[in-house]
């Protein structure tokens, strides 16, 4: 059973994901709990302290879950498993983020993320740093891993490939956010799969034959 404080994170997160961030008031919020409005102090300083709570909440699924960081995902060229087949590499960390995605309470929050961050400026800085920029550092290594040990050729500008191989999921995932309230797990079934044949198929064409 959730406490309180649990019951105002979940609470919240749904009317900002629904209704949008500055829509939604502490008074609505503590109505959907069954508290008074003075009872959210006690856990919670401000609207913006939930927020803040929210995002917290999913910068730590990324750095502590189990099958993102079990050293498969090591963006390193002794990790055999890169060296020997990206693809795989790739589909593994597909498959965690999947089993991520799988979770309501995960999928709210990037929906409040993708269709709130015009919005809201700490939404849109989150978004920039946390979804766009950090995973384009992380692509940007591992083309440059695959091109520094001869995988891809030797014309490839890992930057630009970076940005060709995660901006098509991120269409994807706004598309999704835009056109469902709540999103149909055959939609993040066909989501996966087209972002994995996509990846599959920008490597095939930089990878030397």
């Amino acid at each position: 059973m959730m406490n309180t404080k649990e019951k105002i994170f979940d609470v919240s997160l749904d009317l900002f994901s629904k209704k949008g961030y500055d829509s939604v008031s502490l008074r609505e919020i503590a109505e959907e709990v069954g508290i008074k409005k003075s009872s959210i102090y006690s856990h919670y300083s401000s609207k913006e302290a939930i927020l803040m709570d929210i995002f917290d909440y999913l910068r730590n699924l990324f750095e502590y879950d189990e099958l993102l960081n079990n050293g498969d995902l090591d963006l390193t060229a002794d990790n055999e498993i890169l060296m020997e087949n990206p693809e795989l590499f790739y589909h593994m960390g597909s498959e965690a983020i999947k089993i991520m995605f799988s979770e309501e309470r995960n999928l709210k929050i990037w929906k409040l993320i993708f269709i709130q961050m015009n919005h809201n400026e700490k939404i849109r800085l989150f978004f920039q740093n946390e979804i766009l920029v950090k995973p384009l550092i992380f692509w940007k290594r591992f083309f440059s891993i695959l091109k520094e040990n001869g995988i891809i050729r030797e014309d490839c500008n890992p930057e630009l490939l970076a940005k060709e191989y995660y901006s098509f999921p991120i269409y994807l995932l706004l598309e999704i956010c835009a056109k469902y309230d709540d999103i149909p797990e055959s939609t993040l079934e066909n989501f996966f799969e087209e972002a994995e044949e996509h990846a599959n198929f920008l490597l095939d064409c930089v990878k030397v034959k």
